[in-house]
């Protein structure tokens, strides 16, 4: 049985009660990220979003290696997060990303997100977690 991303996306974000989610597919030839799959979003601009190694959400998660938040209301980090692509196009506000691993290599990036303000708590984390793990097992089937 072939595993559709789409309704693993739809299922992730009915379980963590976010308003979007995506996986990107992380392409070593490359060196750049694209975003292939996601529920809840606005438009397909996401699909045009091709962002190279180091840069975005999706660089900060290759420098380390596990799972991050992000929330528009820190203001540290605020001017940073207007230049993520995928932060404009779906106008998120917070953001929870981990990375795919399959293996010991990071094949892609699992994010979720909110249009409004939020902190995630430690079962969203873990479901989002949990899912990675999952796609793992299947990630070759979806690339």
């Amino acid at each position: 049985m072939r595993l559709r991303a789409g309704d693993i996306l739809s299922g992730m974000r009915e379980q963590t009660s976010c308003d979007f989610s995506a996986l990107a597919v992380i392409d070593g030839k490359e060196r750049c990220i694209s975003w292939k799959w996601a529920s809840g979003n606005l438009n397909d601009r996401y699909l045009n979003i091709r962002v190279r190694h180091g840069q975005g959400i999706e660089g900060e998660i290759i420098k380390v290696g596990r799972g991050m938040t992000w929330d528009k209301m820190d203001s540290r980090k605020a001017n940073v997060h207007a230049n993520y692509s995928i932060w404009l196009t779906e106008r998120l506000e917070s953001a929870y990303a981990v990375p795919v691993w399959i293996g010991k290599e990071m094949k892609g990036i699992l994010l979720i997100g909110d249009r409004s303000p939020r902190i995630y708590e430690v079962n969203q984390r873990e479901t989002v977690d949990r899912v990675a793990t999952e796609l793992a097992d299947s990630m070759e089937d979806l690339i």
